[in-house]
């Protein structure tokens, strides 16, 4: 009987382990006592070298801007959109307010299209997926302009957590049930300002997670994904009038991929 209450006492305790971790209790109520705040808030590797170029970059205009966190700058997008004049801006590491912040360093290249991800990085830091997506769609409403196109991408998912039982899921706070959550409101947020929408997931992670196909680590990508991104990119961008309405005859960029 004594085995019994031991092996029932450890089940239950793992049970309620397994709840409080579900519904985050250790992470807030460690947040509230201001404990641990390295676990809390993982450091990110904020590349500030990369925000201070892109302020000093000489390039006056470019019809394409790429905007985003690590996901997006860790691709040369000139090679993966050839014959698009297109320029990257992701800076690895920053948050949807941090990419909010450098909007003017994208609103003077008075770029057609920009195509913007971000967020990831916000539900890291414990922002819920409410937070988020308003941060998002200030940073959207404050890329608007008469000349740009602006093309809104969901946040990628992650792939299935495989190791120490799945704690780094819930300590760094990258689910897939978070993502899903924060998509569900990038996807309305863009539909009720009639922008268009690129589901990226729908190629990367079309079974809302990550296979390892796709990633190196979990949430970064490989080189065979960002080729099929490109690709979605292409497909998308087919059509959006490129070059200046200035007077002009508005020409067409057409890419030079087969």
């Amino acid at each position: 009987m004594a085995r019994f209450h031991l092996l029932l006492t450890v089940f239950l305790a793992a049970l309620l382990c397994v709840v409080a971790l579900e519904s985050e209790l250790p992470q807030r109520v460690s947040a509230r006592l201001g404990l641990w705040p390295e676990i809390m808030h993982p450091q990110r590797d904020v590349d500030a070298v990369a925000a201070d170029l892109q302020r000093l970059y000489p390039t006056q205009h470019a019809d394409i801007v790429m905007l985003g966190d690590s996901l997006t700058a860790e691709a040369d997008w000139r090679e993966l959109l050839p014959g698009r004049d297109v320029v990257n801006r992701g800076v690895a590491g920053q948050t949807a307010a941090e990419i909010l912040a450098r909007v003017d360093d994208v609103r003077r290249l008075r770029p057609r299209v920009v195509i913007v991800m971000a967020g990831i990085n916000d539900l890291t830091i414990g922002q819920s997926p409410v937070q988020v997506a308003a941060t998002y769609a200030a940073l959207v409403d404050s890329l608007a302009a008469p000349e740009t196109t602006i093309l809104v991408q969901p946040v990628i998912h992650v792939a299935h957590d495989r190791g120490a039982m799945g704690l780094p899921r819930f300590w760094r706070n990258r689910r897939n049930d978070k993502i899903a959550a924060l998509n569900d409101r990038i996807r309305a947020m863009a539909a009720e300002r009639r922008l268009r929408f690129l589901d990226v997931n729908a190629t990367l992670a079309p079974t809302g997670e990550l296979s390892d196909e796709m990633t190196i680590d979990g949430t970064h990508l490989r080189a065979n994904a960002y080729l099929l991104w490109a690709e979605a990119v292409e497909s998308a961008i087919q059509g959006i009038p490129s070059g200046q309405r200035d007077g002009r005859t508005t020409t067409r960029v057409k890419s030079g991929r087969t």
